[in-house]
């Protein structure tokens, strides 16, 4: 099962821009928030992306072209975290390089990695939070559009 995604940003401006470029999505979602702060993503989401740095406090590892779901213990998430996040991709020698290659690639394992664990567990992640600040680096909204359209096509 592929979940919904959520794009979160602070900028209402950038919630616009996104909400603009994927309105013919229906599984696409957006939250503003007041500050994006990593362990704090908005209420609602069942995992949170996030780069591999920020997730090493709940087990995150470099695993080359892979994502990992972490559980994330109910101490922190009574803090305000998700249930789980999914971490970022280390890349591997071969892939393409860029800005737009390498969002290609973390947008296709992240939710790959979802889709493998839905298929396992009873309590499925039904909705994946992205901060946006992560897709949009040298990406435009429109660039990420394809992207999404061609993870729901693969």
């Amino acid at each position: 099962m592929t979940p919904k995604i959520v794009l979160i940003d602070s900028e209402q401006a950038t919630i616009d821009d996104l909400a603009t470029a994927f309105r013919e999505f229906d599984d696409v979602g957006f939250a503003k928030v007041d500050r994006v702060i990593y362990t704090a993503p908005p209420k609602g989401i069942d995992a949170i992306f996030l780069v591999l740095p920020a997730a090493e406090k709940w087990g995150a590892r470099p695993i080359p072209g892979r994502c990992q779901v972490l559980k994330i213990p109910p101490e922190d998430q009574q803090k305000g975290m998700t249930p789980y996040v999914v971490t970022g991709v280390a890349m591997r020698p071969e892939d393409p390089e860029g800005p737009l290659p390498e969002t290609r690639q973390l947008i296709i394992t992240a939710i790959e990695a979802v889709r493998e664990f839905n298929v396992q567990k009873a309590y499925p992640i039904n909705k994946l939070g992205f901060w946006a600040f992560n897709l949009l680096k040298g990406v435009t909204a429109a660039q990420l559009v394809q992207v999404f359209l061609e993870v729901s096509e693969g």
